[in-house]
């Protein structure tokens, strides 16, 4: 087993090394130094890529990423994991779902093939991606605000090959929150981004199996044991941790397969009030929310096209306000269930 090389950081077998993947600097000269954490084993096995905050309000990642790396022992692991616990440093600092530095989405194409001399994220994410290009395995952790539910984007229609395709659905169903196949939806909204461009979707078309997993209570850590099991038990079922690793199946986890079908957006303005709790199932014209003006009257009830669950409620975009919305504000993210007759 050779030591662990990237950049200027050198970890040997069986020890954990910390370091950076290097630095973009801001136009007052400060530097931001992108951290990276290597947990090198003592055998041959895969290289796991575990990325956190690409969205910087979402720090229960980091939180999860963190607790992973106190939780191993590279003296018993087999294989290498990396994690990057802070993809968008800015955004972290400033507690915001975009950087404020340029006002980019970092869920994007800019981890391979980033233009030279870019912006800030781009910069920032062609360093991640020297990371990423190296990995057998990549799970890149977020995190919803209530009210949510946690569960895993797979973006099966960007798998290179059925193997690909495969080794992610199996990434999903070891991480053992509520999996749901993100290709194709029939009502994406703008304001999120192409999926199909996502950081996971992009590994996927690159040959590397892939898992986006939303976490819950995003802006603290409260959620973060639920990320470090499941990361235990992705490990597991690649054979880089002994089977006496303490995991279990979540307890959110759904029965049977869903798909991504989209969300509800509100037609008026007015204050949101959930009608049906996030992770829980429905069937098909489940009336999920109301939105009354401020005397309480009903403006308007949202029923759902699809028997499925919603994992997410919203509210105004990003999340980032109230349930005080605006009209057109994204009210639920709506998985539909593929199981046989629905």
């Amino acid at each position: 087993m050779n030591a662990f090389v990237h950049g200027d950081l050198q970890v040997e077998p069986g020890t954990i090394g910390r370091g950076t993947l290097g630095e973009v600097r801001l136009p007052a000269g400060r530097r931001i130094e992108l951290p990276l954490i290597v947990v090198h084993g003592v055998a041959e096995g895969p290289m796991l890529a575990v990325t956190a905050a690409v969205h910087g309000n979402e720090v229960v990642g980091i939180g999860a990423a963190l607790t992973l790396v106190r939780t191993l022992d590279p003296g018993e692991l087999r294989g290498t994991v990396i994690v990057v616990p802070a993809v968008n440093l800015p955004a972290v600092e400033a507690a915001s779902y975009l950087s404020p530095v340029d006002s980019m989405n970092m869920a994007g194409p800019i981890y391979w093939d980033a233009p030279a001399g870019g912006s800030t994220s781009q910069r920032l994410g062609a360093l991640v991606g020297s990371v990423l290009e190296r990995a057998d395995y990549y799970i890149d952790l977020h995190g919803n605000l209530e009210p949510s539910s946690p569960m895993s984007m797979m973006f099966l229609e960007n798998a290179r090959d059925e193997d690909v395709r495969k080794a992610t659905v199996d990434l999903a169903a070891a991480f053992g929150v509520t999996p749901v196949d993100m290709s194709n939806p029939e009502a994406h909204p703008a304001w999120l981004g192409p999926p199909d461009v996502y950081p996971t979707a992009t590994a996927l078309a690159r040959g590397i199996p892939a898992l986006m997993v939303e976490l819950v209570h995003a802006r603290t850590m409260d959620d973060a044991p639920r990320g470090c099991r499941g990361l235990l038990s992705v490990l597991h079922s690649l054979d880089m941790v002994d089977s006496g690793t303490d995991v279990s199946t979540d307890p959110t986890l759904l029965p049977g397969t869903h798909r991504y079908w989209g969300a509800l957006e509100s037609e008026v303005a007015g204050l949101l009030w959930i009608r049906h709790p996030a992770g829980e199932p429905f069937e098909e014209g489940a009336l999920l929310a109301e939105i009354t003006d401020v005397f309480g009257d009903v403006q308007q009830q949202l029923h759902s096209p699809v028997a499925g669950f919603c994992w997410w409620y919203p509210g105004t975009s990003y999340g980032m306000a109230t349930h005080a919305i605006p009209a057109g504000s994204t009210v639920a993210l709506i998985a539909r269930s593929t199981e046989v007759g629905r």
